[in-house]
């Protein structure tokens, strides 16, 4: 794919989404470690490459995640 032929960027932070983006028809384009202090956090850069609207995965946002977490702790 040539990155001109991109429509649509996102920039992902784990793998999992990353592999959720690529499974709906995105393409990798930039995977880099992002260095805050002493951690190391990946970043995944995908495009939407296809005419017509981008296909987004199903995905919990950070406050569903951690209701999730909080209610398996109750």
């Amino acid at each position: 794919m040539e990155i001109q032929d991109t429509k649509l960027t996102a920039e992902l932070t784990s793998s999992g989404e990353l592999n959720k983006y690529l499974g709906e028809g995105w393409v990798l384009l930039l995977a880099y470690v992002k260095r805050l202090n002493d951690s190391q956090q990946p970043r995944f850069v995908v495009g939407w490459p296809n005419d017509g609207p981008a296909v987004f995965p199903e995905m919990l946002d950070e406050w569903e995640m951690r209701e999730m977490r909080r209610s398996r702790n109750i």
